[in-house]
């Protein structure tokens, strides 16, 4: 990422494109599943962090396998900005649902319940901003470090286990199972 200059305010930054902190986040949890045959790992790319822009935005650049995408939640502190670079993405906030494609832009309000899923056969990428600056630890926390050279990862017990303990840390009880992004 960025170097920090000792300043409490934002810094320039610069992250070149095979930069940033890449991580596998697991998203919505499946039902049962054998060791070794969970689905696909989301990559999310933390590229912009509350140490390099004095706490404005989160800026995460995510690689969504097909029918990936995170449970209904919301973010009480920080708003939520999509951008869609490739693929299709099914989204539901509040009382709406839309799909957004490359190109598209998405804004949802802090506080409002929201998912989003990939609806396409193949890995869709966008790039997403929190704003101020609140999601980069609660990535940190879910996911697990990318390995050079690693390239798909799926998902274990051990990341379900640590998604409901984090996300439960982070954002309080988990939906239930009839919860919908309303």
């Amino acid at each position: 990422m960025s170097e920090v200059d000792g300043r409490n305010g934002p810094v320039v930054a610069h992250v070149p494109a095979d930069g940033g902190v890449p991580l596998w986040v697991p998203e919505a949890l499946p039902g049962p599943f054998a060791e070794g045959e969970g689905p696909l790992l989301s990559r999310y790319t933390l590229l912009a962090s509350a140490e390099t822009t004095g706490g404005a935005l989160t800026g995460v650049s995510i690689a969504v396998p097909p029918g990936n995408g995170p449970p209904p939640h919301l973010h009480a502190g920080s708003d939520e900005s999509f951008f869609v670079l490739e693929g299709t993405f099914e989204v539901r906030a509040g009382d709406r649902e839309f799909v957004i494609a490359a190109g598209d832009y998405a804004f949802i309000p802090r506080g409002t319940m929201h998912s989003w899923r990939n609806t396409t056969g193949r890995a869709g990428r966008m790039l997403l901003l929190y704003t101020p600056s609140d999601m980069e630890q609660f990535f940190r926390d879910i996911g697990r470090p990318v390995r050079p050279g690693e390239k798909d990862e799926r998902l274990t017990h051990s990341d379900v286990r640590r998604a409901e303990a984090v996300s439960r840390r982070h954002f309080g009880p988990l939906p239930g199972p009839g919860d919908t992004a309303t």
